[in-house]
This record gives structure tokens, C-alpha cells and sequence, in this order.
């Protein structure tokens, strides 16, 4: 992104309106290793480090939120009271130690997230066989300033930086699964397989016979239709403000369309949906799509 006045039109207008599948992926242990970026660049890298994207970003999101509490301090002032039975008690003494108390806050501003695709850029997950190719492939840009103004900080540019990817792909809708035999392996099954070797199993994962999973937003089938379901790597406790990994991994699909979608996400990226989230969008779709508390419900 070249640095102007110019450059930045959209987000001034934008803030104006914002306050192979095999039984051995099963049988051994694998510890999850969050991805520490993609395709050589790293989480962090700053978005004018990227010479092969276009200038134009293809989408942007904003939100603002206050600091979000992080935890409470304080430590005990020792004192001593009389004892019933003669002599004293060690213990705090309540005043002093209220003073002690300390809250301590993070984060909090503005979150700006920006979006870019080279066109006709795709990926190959696994081998030729039974690999899944991955595209379109977005990476995500977020940038953070702590301000209550609607205005483009001049550095905007040294603070906007590498925070996630959209990894989409194209599995089976669910009116072609209802022409094929119910132990058709899908794309998305491979899909998941391959995320499940790399990255063990994700959060609340459980596998008893055949798996019937739902999508985000119910149930949107016939009987008997297959379902499928939003899987977790490190996800942030339930409404948290981020994720505590350097990044998380999540796998989520459209029953109807078939389109599918892997996201890496850094803190950074789940505070911006946390912003938007709690600020005036709520229902946004990529909190929802990190967060479990978005109607998550597994039958078997």
C-alpha cells in the first residue's frame, strides 16, 4: 500500500460511518502448532511488504471498541487483629489493600481490516489424488490506533499489518450429496482429514461412528441429509477478546453452496470482530465464524 492522502479514500469514507483420509491421522497424538503465517510472509509483516498484491484492497471492514479488561491485581497489606482466644491474627488489612487493586486493560481504539486477493492465485492441500485446492486466497490486513476520532492516522501505513488468510475451496452441495452414496467422502472431508494430521484435534472434537454436523446457522436440510459442522483450533474462551495462540485455525462450510472456507487468524484479527461484534454489528459473520458460542450443536 503506497502511503498519501489519496491512498487511504476508502477508509476515510469507511470511518466516517463507524464508531488423504487414513486411520493414522486418528491414532497418533498431534500437539496443535499454530501457523506462524502464510506462504513465506509472517504474521505482523507489514502490508507494504507485499509487492504482489493489488493496490485496491477487494474489501474493508472497520470497528471501535473501549480497552477490554484483561484481569484485577492487588496484593495483601499485612496487618494484625485481636484474637478471641488472646494473642493476634495475621491477615490484610482491607483498606490498604483496596488501595493496592489494579485493573488492567488492552487493546481498545480503532481496528480497521482490509482484504486482498491476487487473481487467479490458488493452492494445492495435499497430493494430486486426494489434495484439495484452495482458492480464492484472501490475505487480511489489520491496523489498530487507540482515538475516539473518525479520522486516518498519517501512519496508518506502519501500523497496518499481515493479521490472517481466507483459504476458500468448493466441496459438495448438499442437493448433489442427496444423488451420491452416504459414505461418499467429500472435499470437505479431505479436507478436514489433512487439517487433522497437521493440527490435531480442534476444539470439543468427538467422532462416534458416523458424524452428523450442523452449519452455523441451523438446520437447513432435509431429513436424512448430511450435515457439516464449524471446527476449532485454539479458539478464545467464550466471548473472550482474542485468541491466546499466535494464531488460530478454523474450518467452516456452507452446506448449501458447498463453498468452504479455512481462516487463519492472529489476536489482532479477532479483536477487530470483537469490535465489530460489540459495537454496532452485531451478528458480524467472522465473529461468529471464530467464536463458538454462535449456536453450535453436534448430533450423532
Amino acid at each position: 500500500m503506497h502511503s498519501g492522502r489519496k491512498t487511504h479514500w476508502w477508509l476515510a469514507l469507511l470511518l466516517a460511518v463507524v464508531t488423504g483420509i487414513s486411520a493414522p491421522a486418528f491414532a497418533k497424538k498431534v500437539k496443535y502448532v499454530p501457523p506462524d503465517g502464510f506462504a513465506g510472509h509472517k504474521w505482523g509483516a507489514l502490508r507494504s511488504t507485499f509487492d504482489r498484491l493489488p493496490e485496491q484492497p477487494v474489501g474493508v471492514g472497520a470497528g471501535w471498541t473501549r480497552p477490554v479488561e484483561k484481569d484485577v491485581t492487588w496484593h495483601c497489606v499485612p496487618t494484625t487483629f485481636p484474637s478471641p482466644s488472646g494473642g493476634v491474627t495475621e491477615g490484610c488489612d482491607f483498606q490498604q489493600t483496596l488501595l493496592t487493586l489494579r485493573r488492567n486493560f488492552e487493546g481498545g481504539g480503532f481496528y480497521v481490516l482490509s482484504e486482498y486477493a491476487i487473481p487467479d492465485q490458488g493452492f494445492r492441500f495435499g497430493d494430486e489424488k486426494d489434495g484439495v485446492t484452495i482458492h480464492p486466497v484472501v490475505y487480511q490486513f489489520c491496523a489498530n490506533w487507540d482515538s475516539t476520532k473518525k479520522v486516518v492516522p498519517p501512519n496508518f501505513d506502519s501500523m497496518n499489518k499481515f493479521c490472517g488468510m481466507r483459504l476458500h475451496f468448493q466441496s459438495e452441495t448438499l442437493e448433489q450429496l442427496r444423488k451420491l452414496p452416504a459414505d461418499h467422502v467429500t472435499v470437505y472431508d479431505r479436507l478436514l482429514e489433512r487439517l487433522l494430521a497437521k493440527y490435531g484435534h480442534p476444539d470439543r472434537f468427538v467422532r462416534r461412528g458416523q458424524v452428523v454436523i450442523e452449519a452455523e446457522d441451523g438446520d437447513s436440510r432435509a431429513p436424512g441429509d448430511r450435515k457439516f459442522s464449524t471446527w476449532r483450533w485454539c479458539p478464545a474462551r467464550d466471548r473472550a477478546f482474542h485468541t491466546e495462540c499466535e494464531a488460530s485455525v478454523t474450518l467452516t462450510i456452507d452446506p448449501r453452496t458447498g463453498v468452504g472456507t479455512v481462516l487463519y487468524a492472529t489476536p489482532r484479527l479477532w479483536e477487530y470482530a470483537y469490535a465489530r461484534e460489540t459495537n454496532g454489528f452485531e451478528g458480524d459473520k467472522l465473529y461468529r465464524a471464530l467464536h463458538a458460542n454462535a449456536r453450535r450443536r453436534i448430533t450423532f
